[in-house]
C-alpha cells in the first residue's frame, strides 16, 4: 500500500493535471523499508515503436544525437521520469549505457556513444524507450509513452553522421 502511494505521488508531480490517472512509470523496490522511487523499467518489451530507423555513421568512436518532433502544444514532461534500456547490439564495439533521467535533461534529446566494429558491413542498436510528453499549455492531457527503438547502423562512406528524430504523439 506504501508503494502504491509513492509511485501515485510521483505521478502527480510529474504531470500537474489530477484528475486524469494513468498508470505510474516508475518502478518501486518494496524489498527494504522506505522504498525508493528509480527510473522506469522495463520488464516486457513494449509492442508500439518507432518507423524503421536508419542513419550513417562515421569510422570510428562518435556520438549518435537522438531528438524529438514535437507536434504544436506538446512537449516533454520536465519532472517525468525517462528511460532508455538497451536490448541488442549488432555490429558494434560496446553497448552504450541504459540511459535514466528526467524530460527536463532529454528536452532537446540525447547522445548514444557508437562505434561500429572494424570490418562490419553497419550495426543494429535495440532499446526500450519510456517518457512523458503534456499539454504545454495547461497539462490537462499527459501521455506516457512506451516505444521500441531500433535503429540501423550504416558505415558513411564520406565520414558524415546521420540524426535520428522520433515523431511523438501530440497530448492534446
Amino acid at each position: 500500500m506504501r508503494a502504491l502511494a509513492v509511485v501515485s505521488l510521483l505521478y502527480l508531480v510529474a504531470c500537474e493535471k489530477k484528475e486524469q490517472p494513468a498508470p505510474p512509470l516508475a518502478s518501486v523496490s518494496a524489498s527494504a523499508p522506505g522504498a525508493a522511487v528509480s527510473a522506469p523499467s522495463v520488464t516486457k518489451r513494449p509492442k508500439d515503436r518507432f518507423d524503421a530507423i536508419e542513419v550513417a555513421v562515421p569510422d570510428g568512436k562518435s556520438s549518435l544525437h537522438v531528438s524529438w518532433k514535437l507536434p504544436d502544444g506538446t512537449g516533454v514532461n520536465d519532472d517525468a521520469p525517462f528511460a532508455v534500456r538497451w536490448v541488442s547490439s549488432d555490429g558494434l564495439t560496446v553497448t552504450p549505457s541504459d540511459i535514466s533521467a528526467f524530460g527536463r535533461d532529454v528536452a532537446k534529446g540525447f547522445e548514444i556513444p557508437i562505434e561500429l566494429m572494424g570490418g562490419t558491413s553497419g550495426g543494429k542498436l535495440s532499446g526500450d524507450l519510456e517518457m512523458v510528453v503534456c499539454d504545454i499549455a495547461t497539462h490537462a492531457v499527459c501521455v506516457p509513452l512506451r516505444r521500441q527503438l531500433e535503429i540501423t547502423l550504416s558505415p558513411s562512406k564520406g565520414g558524415a553522421l546521420g540524426a535520428v528524430v522520433l515523431p511523438l504523439p501530440s497530448a492534446r
